[in-house]
C-alpha cells in the first residue's frame, strides 16, 4: 500500500527525518510512536505528498486518505454539506452519503447530518474529518493523532471503523500517544528517534499483553 525509502527532511539545520524506511502493506495498520517533535507528523505529511522530502522516495498504491490532528472543516458548512464537497471532489455521487456501509453511517454522522460544523463537539469533528478522508474510497488512510481527547464512545467507534478497514485490506498508518488505542488498532508500532526508525515491534497475544508491549517500547524515548 505505501512504501517510504530513506526519506530525509531538515527544516533549516535541524533535521528531522534522517533516512526514515517504512513498509505498510495492504490489511496492515502500523503506528509511528515517538516523543514530541520527533517528526512523526512530517513523516505523515510526506506520505500524503502534501510535503516533499530533501530526499528518498515514496511509493503509494493511489491517492491516500490524510486525516490531520486538527480537522481542517469549513464553520459554516454543515455534516452533509462537507460530505457532498468530498464526495464531489472524488467524482462520486452524492447519492452514496448515508448508506448503510458508508464510512459517514458507520461512524455515526447521519445523526449531526444538518448540524454546522462550528457546532460540533470535538468528537464528531473528528469523525468528520475521517469521513472526509474515505470519500474517495483511497486505498489506505493516513492519521496524525486520532484519539486524543475523544470521549470513550467516538474512541470506541474510530477502533470500530479502523478495523472494518483493515478486513476491507485497506492500509492503515496513524501517530498516537495512547497505549491502549494503539494496542487495539496496530498490527506493528515503530519508534521514531532522532530521526530514524530505532525500534520495531509486532503486537501478539491479549490486549492487557499489548499494552505492556507498547509501554515498553514507548519508554524507550
Amino acid at each position: 500500500m505505501l512504501e517510504l525509502s530513506r526519506i530525509v527532511k531538515s527544516f533549516g539545520s535541524s533535521r528531522v527525518l534522517d533516512g526514515v524506511n517504512l513498509k505498510v502493506d495492504d490489511g496492515e495498520a502500523v503506528c509511528i510512536a515517538g516523543a514530541n517533535a520527533a517528526g512523526k507528523t512530517t513523516l505523515l505529511t510526506i506520505a500524503a505528498g502534501m510535503q516533499k522530502p530533501d530526499s528518498g522516495s515514496v511509493a503509494a498504491e493511489g491517492k491516500l486518505g490524510y486525516v490531520p490532528q486538527e480537522p481542517a472543516l469549513f464553520g459554516e458548512m454543515t455534516v452533509r454539506d462537507h460530505l457532498r464537497l468530498w464526495y464531489a471532489a472524488n467524482n462520486l455521487p452524492g447519492k452514496l452519503l448515508f448508506s448503510a456501509s458508508a464510512p459517514e453511517t458507520l461512524l455515526g454522522l447521519h445523526l449531526h447530518a444538518r448540524k454546522r460544523a462550528d457546532r460540533l463537539s470535538g468528537g464528531v469533528r473528528k469523525r468528520l474529518s475521517i469521513a472526509c478522508a474515505l470519500a474517495g474510497d483511497p486505498p489506505g488512510l493516513l492519521l496524525d493523532e486520532p484519539f486524543t481527547a475523544l470521549d470513550l464512545q467516538t474512541k470506541t467507534d474510530i477502533l470500530a471503523l479502523l478495523s472494518d478497514l483493515k478486513q476491507r485490506r485497506k492500509g492503515l498508518l496513524f501517530t498516537s500517544h495512547d497505549p491502549s488505542a494503539v494496542a487495539a488498532a496496530a498490527d506493528r508500532v515503530l519508534l521514531l528517534r532522532d530521526g530514524a526508525i530505532s525500534g520495531e515491534i509486532r503486537l501478539a497475544g491479549e490486549q492487557e499483553d499489548r499494552i505492556a508491549q507498547v509501554i515498553a517500547l514507548l519508554s524507550q524515548t
